[in-house]
């Protein structure tokens, strides 16, 4: 649902990149929303707002789902919603079972699911 014609999102990220803290603060989500760069270039034209993080619950994939359920009431008690989840680039890039959860969200969330958020990513880690 678009409330006041603000696109207002969701982030779903790797709980062991988070819990490892290989991506601090979730910096590179953020800031390529706030540059509107990536996945988030779809919103330079339209007022955005990221209305929540949430993670996928573990390597099994299985918490993504409930989570967003949690996070539903948690926004309806502050008269909030979602209408787009962004599947993070985190899980879209390195996550065995990407496939899984995208299918999972995309059959659950009632919403828009775009698969990624920002193309930082680094293709080669060594040489050219």
């Amino acid at each position: 649902m678009e409330v006041s014609g603000v696109r207002r999102m969701v982030i779903l990220k790797c709980q062991l990149m988070s819990s490892l803290n290989l991506c601090p603060g979730d910096a590179k989500c953020l800031v390529a929303f706030m540059r509107k760069e990536g996945e988030f270039e779809r919103y330079r034209s339209v007022p955005a707002a990221i209305v929540g993080i949430i993670d996928c619950g573990g390597c099994d994939g299985t918490r993504a789902v409930p989570s967003l359920g949690l996070l539903k009431m948690h926004l309806a008690s502050l008269k909030e919603d979602a209408d787009v989840v962004h599947v993070g680039t985190c899980i879209t890039k390195f996550c065995p079972r990407k496939d899984d959860i995208v299918k999972a969200v995309r059959e659950r969330a009632g919403v828009e699911v775009v698969e990624g958020t920002h193309k930082y990513v680094v293709e080669r880690i060594f040489g050219k």
